[in-house]
C-alpha cells in the first residue's frame, strides 16, 4: 500500500503534480510516516512501497467534513472547484447544495445504495466505479463525508488496488464535532466504532472501562440491534448521550438511560452514541476478576489468601471441580454456574501466585491453551479432514505424544486423578492400540475370577488382601467401561443412595424420640428395607 497525505495547499489550484506545505507518505503493510514541512519531489509508489517508473491513475480523496462548507479545508474546496468533476459518495450531506452552489460539479453515487444487496456490495460497487473513472482519465477526485481515514470503508478498498495511487487530503471528521459536543479530550482514552462493524462483530469489541463513541447509527431499527449487543457489557441503567448532526446549525445532544435508547425516532445518518467508561464496581468480567484477585492478595488484602501457595491450594481446586460434576450431574446449571466461578477462582489464584514468583502469569496460561487448541485441532483450524469422534481422538493422542516425545502411551495420565478415574483412563489409552478384550461379556469371567482370589485370601486367613481388592476394583471398572458407564458416576449414585436411605432412617427413628444409635441391628435392618419402597428406589 502507498498512502499520501497531503497537507495544505501552495501550488496552483490545477497543479495536480504535488501539493506543498506538508506531505506525509504511509507504506504498508506496517504504517511508517514521513513528513515533509515544504515542497514535494514526485513519488509513485505500488502497494507494496515500490518506487514505479510510469505513473499510475492518481485518485484524489477529499473529504467534506461532518456539516457545514466551513468545515471543508481551504486546499479541499479550491480543488473541489477547480475539478472538472468530482464523484460523491453520497449526496446526502449538508454542505451539497452549499457546494452546487459554488458551481462544483458532482456525480453523486446514491444508486449504489439501491442495487447493493449488502453495505459491503454498495461500498464495493462505489470503489470500483471511482476506480475506473480514474484508469480512463488518469485521475478523479472523490468526495466523502468528514475525513477520508475516519469510518470510510470505500477508501480502505480504494488502498487496496495497486494500480492506483490515492492522496489523501486533509479533512475534519465526525470525530472532531463530536468530542466538541461533547466536550470531550480523546487522548483520555476513546473506543471509536462503526455501528455496522459492531453489529459484525459482536459486543466483544466492546470495552467499558474506555468511553466509547458509535458512529452512524442511522435507524431506530439499528439502535435496536445496537442496543442488545451494549446490553452484553453495560447496565440497563447505563446512561448515554445522542448526537445528532454533530457540527451543524442542527445539533443536538440527547442524554437517555441504555434500556431506553431505541424508544424515540431520533436517528440518521449524521447520528452518533456516546457511552462513558462503567464504574468499576459495575463490572463483572474476566479482568475484574484478576483485578479482585491481585487486591486480596495485595499487601492490604486478605490475610488468608495471602498466606495461600500453589500446594495449599492444590486440594481445594480438586473439591471445587468435585462440586462442579455434581452440580452437572444433578442438572442444577445455576448451582454450577456458582460452582464454576469457584473452580476460575482456583485458576486465578495460582497465576497470581506465579505472576507474583515471576514464574509464569494469566497470559502464559492463556496462550499456552489457546496454542495447544490450535495446534491438536488441525481438522477446524488447518487443513486436516476428520469425520468421527473416534478419528479425533487418535489424532489428539498421536499430536499429544509428538509434542511430549512420550515413550509410553500411558505416560500423561495424570497420577492425582481419583483412583476409578485413573484406573479407566489407563485402560482406554490401552484400548485405543487393541489391548483390550474384543467383547464386553468376555471381561465377566475376569470378575469372577477376581473374586474367587478375594475369598481364596479370606479363607486362609492370609495373602495381599489390598492387592486382591484392587485386582477386582480394576476389572470392574473394565467392566463398567465395556458397558460405557462412567466408573465415578455410576459409585456416585449407589453412595448417593445410600446417603438417602441413611438419613431416612435417622429420620423415621427422631420420628419415635430415638437415636440411631439406641436401635438394634435388627430394627435397623427393617427400616432399611423400608427405606427401599420409595419411588426410585430398587
Amino acid at each position: 500500500m502507498l498512502l499520501e497525505y497531503w497537507g495544505s495547499h501552495k501550488a496552483g489550484k490545477n497543479d495536480t503534480t504535488g501539493y506543498g506545505g506538508g506531505r506525509y507518505r504511509s507504506e504498508g503493510p506496517g504504517v511508517v510516516v514521513l513528513g515533509r514541512l515544504n515542497g514535494f519531489q514526485g513519488y509513485h509508489g505500488g502497494r507494496d512501497g515500490s518506487v514505479m517508473g510510469k505513473r499510475k491513475a492518481v485518485v484524489h480523496v477529499l473529504g467534506l467534513g461532518p456539516g457545514p462548507l466551513g468545515l471543508i479545508t481551504l486546499e479541499s474546496m479550491e480543488m473541489l472547484e477547480a475539478a472538472g468533476e468530482v464523484l460523491v459518495r453520497t449526496s446526502r450531506h449538508p454542505c451539497v447544495e452549499e457546494l452546487a452552489a459554488r458551481g462544483v460539479r458532482m456525480r453523486f453515487l446514491d444508486r449504489h445504495y439501491r442495487s447493493g444487496l449488502s453495505m459491503d456490495e454498495v461500498y464495493a460497487a462505489v470503489a470500483r466505479e471511482v476506480a475506473e473513472t480514474a484508469r480512463a482519465g488518469g485521475e478523479a477526485y472523490y468526495a466523502v463525508p468528514g475525513f477520508a481515514l475516519v469510518a470510510e470503508r470505500t477508501v480502505q478498498l480504494l488502498l487496496g488496488e495497486s494500480d492506483l495511487e490515492v492522496r489523501v487530503h486533509g479533512a475534519v471528521s465526525f470525530l472532531e464535532a463530536a468530542l466538541a459536543a461533547l466536550g470531550l479530550d480523546a487522548v483520555e482514552g476513546l473506543l471509536i466504532l462503526d455501528g455496522d462493524r459492531l453489529l459484525e462483530r459482536g459486543y466483544r469489541v466492546l470495552d467499558p472501562r474506555v468511553p466509547t463513541l458509535i458512529a452512524q447509527v442511522d435507524s431506530r431499527l439499528k439502535a435496536s440491534d445496537i442496543k442488545l449487543e451494549l446490553l452484553e457489557v453495560y447496565p440497563p441503567s447505563h446512561r448515554l448521550k445522542v448526537v445528532a448532526a454533530a457540527g451543524c446549525e442542527e445539533q443536538e445532544v440527547e442524554e437517555t438511560v441504555l434500556e431506553d435508547l431505541d424508544r424515540a425516532e431520533r436517528f440518521d445518518h449524521l447520528t452518533t452514541i456516546y457511552l462513558p467508561a462503567v464504574e468499576e464496581a459495575e463490572i463483572f468480567d474476566f479482568q475484574r476478576l484478576l483485578d479482585v484477585v491481585a487486591r486480596l492478595r495485595g499487601p492490604e488484602g486478605c490475610p488468608w489468601d495471602r498466606k495461600q501457595t500453589h500446594a495449599s491450594l492444590a486440594r481445594h481446586m480438586v473439591e471445587e471441580a468435585h462440586e462442579a460434576v455434581e452440580a452437572i450431574r444433578q442438572g442444577d446449571m445455576d448451582h454450577l454456574a456458582e460452582e464454576l466461578g469457584d473452580l476460575l477462582l482456583q485458576v486465578a489464584l495460582h497465576c497470581q501466585l506465579g505472576a507474583e514468583e515471576e514464574a509464569f502469569d494469566i497470559r502464559d496460561t492463556l496462550a499456552l491453551i489457546i496454542a495447544k487448541l490450535l495446534r491438536r485441532h488441525p481438522h477446524v483450524f488447518g487443513e486436516l479432514r476428520l469425520d468421527t469422534a473416534e478419528e479425533v481422538i487418535a489424532r489428539w493422542e498421536r499430536i499429544k505424544a509428538e509434542e511430549r516425545g512420550e515413550p509410553s502411551l500411558l505416560d500423561g495420565v495424570a497420577e492425582g486423578l481419583p483412583a476409578l478415574l485413573h484406573a479407566f483412563k489407563l485402560q482406554s489409552r490401552a484400548a485405543r492400540v487393541g489391548f483390550d478384550w474384543g467383547r464386553a461379556e468376555e471381561v465377566l469371567p475376569k470378575l469372577e475370577e477376581e473374586l474367587r482370589e478375594v475369598e481364596e485370601v479370606l479363607r486362609r486367613g492370609e495373602g495381599d488382601l489390598e492387592g486382591e481388592l484392587g485386582d477386582m476394583l480394576f476389572t470392574l471398572v473394565n467392566v463398567c467401561r465395556h458397558y460405557r458407564v462412567d466408573p465415578e458416576v455410576a459409585l456416585r449414585r449407589s453412595a448417593d443412595k445410600f446417603a438417602r436411605r441413611f438419613r431416612e432412617v435417622e429420620e423415621r427413628l427422631r420420628e419415635e424420640g430415638r437415636r440411631v444409635e439406641d436401635a438394634s441391628l435388627e430394627e435397623l435392618d427393617s427400616l432399611w428395607e423400608a427405606s427401599k419402597e420409595g419411588p426410585g428406589e430398587g
